[in-house]
């Protein structure tokens, strides 16, 4: 596995017929860099209303903190919850397969919690992914003004029957 991959770009993917999405291509290969397999972590988004995927060797990163913290708090005598943090970090968080076309089935609660039906937008955002409804990334204060943009020109095509 590699250390410091980042996660850049974005796309939009519609659901095959099976129901899978895939990531797109540069996102994809730096996944596999991530996990030296094609492992995807997906979890829950602390703050916004989207999925997020990364690699393993994130997943370890998300460990190695909370062994730092620790350690920090033993040398200054404070009290740390070693266990809320991890449970908060971990327990939503599911490692899914995908195949060498990038595909893989999102987890029908996840896809129900972030209003996801058919069609997906991935964004890299630097240590992970953020994977969001269409609609829902539209309605967010803060997103890119490229990627609104890029969202907005394919619901439109979509709803005039050009769209995927």
């Amino acid at each position: 596995m590699s250390e410091g991959i980042i996660f850049s770009g974005n796309g939009i993917c519609v659901a095959d017929g099976k129901g899978r999405f895939a990531l797109p291509l540069e996102m994809r290969k730096a996944m596999k860099a991530s996990s030296g397999d094609t492992k995807l972590c997906l979890t829950v988004h602390g703050q916004l209303p989207c999925a997020i995927g990364f690699g393993l060797s994130h997943k370890q990163w998300l460990e190695d903190q909370v062994v730092e913290m620790e350690r920090v708090a033993r040398e200054k005598g404070t009290e740390f919850d070693a266990e809320a943090e991890r449970e908060a970090r971990f327990a939503d968080l599911e490692d899914l397969n995908f195949d060498d076309g990038g595909r893989f089935f999102m987890p029908p609660d996840i896809k129900d919690m972030m209003g996801i039906t058919d069609c997906i937008v991935f964004v890299g955002t630097s240590r992970h992914i953020q994977m969001w409804n269409p609609e829902k990334l539209l309605a967010s204060e803060g997103r890119s003004p490229r990627v609104r943009h890029a969202v907005e020109k394919f619901m439109a095509e979509r709803k005039a029957g050009g769209g995927k």
